[in-house]
């Protein structure tokens, strides 16, 4: 009896533990969900239309959220050393989300914005995108999370080519579908 209540205790304690975790990051964007989606309108494509970008910028919040620090990633072939996920990007997206509203954003053409983000990408050295988002600033990182995803290629395409979904061999052979010009993938 006295093993099954330490036993319990113990998942008790672990689950409390991923709660905290969880609950650290719960609160992005807070405030700034507006200026999230604002963001996601000036540095995602025009021709997605507001309600593709105000939806990526949704499931850019999703994976913040659950963003786990410390998880194992992938070695990737040929490599033997195990790497682990760096601390959360929240805090800092919320301090950068700060700075946007404030100064980024409050220009009134669409043109300006996008001058003043490309000063503060600027500023941060940043000269390339990164492959995956890596905190070093929000809007580099909005902007790897859509292009680097299978919606960003299959409008690319203008196909459905659902680039890192799994195909069975019995299709792998077919043309993907074509999608329709002027409409964003339904899968945003």
């Amino acid at each position: 009896m006295r093993r099954r209540t330490l036993i319990q205790s113990l998942f008790a304690w672990i689950s409390l533990q991923r709660s905290r975790v969880w609950a650290q990051t719960a609160s992005f964007p807070g405030k700034h969900d507006s200026t999230l989606k604002e963001l996601a309108a000036t540095v995602l494509p025009e021709s997605l239309g507001r309600a593709a970008t105000d939806a990526v910028a949704l499931q850019f919040v999703r994976w913040v959220r659950e963003y786990r620090a410390g998880a194992e990633m992938q070695t990737g072939y040929g490599f033997t050393r195990v790497r682990y996920k760096p601390g959360s990007p929240a805090p800092g997206y919320l301090a950068q989300l700060d700075r946007i509203a404030s100064g980024v954003l409050s220009g009134s053409g669409m043109a300006a914005r996008r001058a003043k983000i490309a000063e503060a990408l600027q500023a941060a050295n940043i000269k390339d995108l990164p492959l995956v988002p890596d905190g070093t600033h929000i809007a580099a990182d909005l902007m790897a999370f859509y292009f680097q995803s299978p919606e960003a290629n299959d409008l690319a395409y203008l196909a459905a080519i659902g680039k890192d979904k799994c195909r069975t061999l019995k299709n792998a052979g077919s043309v993907p579908a074509a999608l329709k010009k002027g409409t964003s993938n339904a899968a945003l």
